[in-house]
């Protein structure tokens, strides 16, 4: 299985973990979007369990691609998140304005 790339943004600070040459070390600051690699366990690299890695805008736009273009194209659409449903708002799609109860049924 081939790595797998998803782009994040961070909620705290990283430090980004690429090695092109040199180390960067460079901060992921909150905020900033980054990219996530990802290695299956038991890929071509023999590794037993998930190897990630994240790295910083600048090091993963060095070579001309934007961080964008790199991430892994999903095989099947984002889940469908559903709005709240509030018992009270509609029914058959019409607004409840007002619940009316039977005289006989008031004590």
């Amino acid at each position: 299985m081939a790595e797998i790339r998803t782009i994040r943004t961070a909620r705290k600070q990283h430090t980004c973990e690429a090695d092109t040459g040199t180390r960067c070390r460079t901060t992921i600051e909150p905020g900033d979007r980054y990219l996530l690699a990802s290695l299956p366990p038991n890929s071509e690299m023999g590794n037993p369990d998930w190897w990630r890695m994240k790295i910083c805008r600048g090091c993963a736009e060095q070579y001309g691609q934007t961080l964008d273009e790199q991430a892994t194209p999903r095989r099947r659409p984002a889940r469908r998140r559903r709005r709240p449903v509030h018992a009270q708002t509609t029914y058959r799609g019409r607004r409840i304005v007002d619940v009316h109860l039977p005289a006989h049924d008031i004590a």
